[in-house]
């Protein structure tokens, strides 16, 4: 990994202008954007316009290499203004196009990525399936079959966000069903390919600008210039791509946590209850002060994970860290910020039911709770170092 200088002026110009189009383009739409239950195409255009999704891409493919403590700057500022379009921080800032950067032949990186990132081309991510659980991988039953200069793709994904509205993305299939995790490939797809088909799933908690969808691909046929890596390396490829994922995650509950802690001590010095404002309750104080103290060292893991990488240094352990810390943290914060605003947590009005769903969402996304603690335990006690997987992709 090269090591990315980007100066602490220039970060802050870019979180200067994340906030800026955050708060005002942003937050004050969110209703009427839901309302209009359209996927905001031209927004995303926008978002690739202002550079906010080349953070991490090379300048040579259209990104501007500022790093990874830039693409954390611009996850946590998206989520803060309204989680739902955050989640185009991984789609097309991160584990989409880095892993067709990363893993794919380069014709196919100057293929998809330069329109990724500008927001031209729209993202998904297909590794979950229907009864995979946490061991999608392993358990996999889409088949990727060889037929010459081809693979024949047959299965269903589940849980794919934004894959209805999709022009390409990653799909994970099993070349080796003998063989579990080490018999899985990852193919890039355009959803134009006949026998590709997404189903939309309503998830009405989640509102309308993050869809998520059932696929299903029926004798779809892709070439082998489109596989990631080699036959086989899917599960490395995978598990390399979850670092990025797993960092920007983080940085979003970063940002969902602030903007829950915001509203809460707003609210708390507005509203009156037995002739003063809540604020002044013990049991209100405490509950801002916890998440004073725990989005402060949450920001402290996020960044450090981001410099790590920026440094060069192999950062998978800080980036799960990061991102299981964030989903106690962001779930603690919402769950508080329900209770302080009590009844007026559920209007329309507001986005605090989102911001619940929503961190709840994230502390499963990229790998859940579960999971992160039992890696980080097993890391701790020198069973399975966790930066293995990380030392593999640098080594390919």
């Amino acid at each position: 990994m090269a090591i990315v200088e980007t100066s602490a002026d220039e970060l802050k110009a870019l979180r200067d202008l994340v906030r800026d189009f955050g708060r005002k383009e942003l937050r004050p739409r969110f209703r009427e954007l839901e309302k209009l239950g359209e996927f905001p195409r031209e927004l995303y255009r926008t978002m690739g316009q202002l550079g906010f999704f080349g953070c991490i891409a090379p300048e040579g493919l259209g990104g501007t290499n500022a790093g990874y403590r830039a693409l954390a700057i611009v996850a946590e500022e998206l989520a803060y203004a309204y989680p739902p379009i955050s989640a185009a921080m991984n789609l097309q800032a991160a584990t989409v196009p880095l892993t067709i950067a990363n893993w794919g032949e380069p014709e196919l990186a100057e293929r998809y990525v330069p329109g990724l990132i500008s927001g031209e081309l729209l993202g998904y991510n297909a590794m979950s399936e229907p009864d995979g659980g946490s061991d999608f991988l392993g358990a996999m039953r889409t088949r990727a079959v060889r037929d010459g200069d081809e693979y024949v793709i047959n299965g269903t994904k589940m849980w794919i966000t934004n894959a209805n509205v999709a022009d390409v993305g990653i799909v994970y299939c099993k070349t080796d069903p003998e063989q579990r995790h080490k018999g899985v490939s990852a193919f890039v797809v355009e959803t134009s390919t006949p026998g590709f088909a997404s189903q939309r799933v309503k998830c009405s908690a989640l509102g309308n600008l993050m869809p998520t969808n059932g696929l299903t691909f029926d004798d779809m046929r892709v070439s082998k210039r489109q596989l990631l890596g080699e036959e086989g390396q899917g599960f490395t490829v995978a598990m390399n791509a979850m670092d990025f994922g797993r960092l920007t995650v983080a940085a979003r509950s970063l940002g969902l946590a602030q903007a829950c802690l915001d509203a809460s001590a707003e609210y708390a010095d507005q509203r009156m209850a037995f002739g003063k404002k809540i604020g002044h309750f013990q049991m209100i104080k405490k509950q801002l002060a916890d998440m004073v103290c725990e989005v402060q060292a949450l920001r402290a893991l996020v960044y450090q994970a981001a410099a790590l990488y920026d440094e060069g240094v192999i950062a998978t352990r800080d980036s799960s860290i990061a991102k299981y810390y964030a989903g106690e943290v962001c779930n603690r914060a919402a769950q508080a910020t329900t209770e302080i605003f009590g009844g007026y947590a559920f209007s329309d009005e507001l986005p605090i039911s989102i911001f619940l769903n929503y961190a709840k969402l994230w502390q499963t996304g990229e790998g859940s709770a579960n999971i992160q603690a039992v890696l980080i335990a097993d890391d701790a006690l020198g069973w399975k170092p966790m930066d293995r997987h990380r030392k593999a992709a640098n080594d390919a």
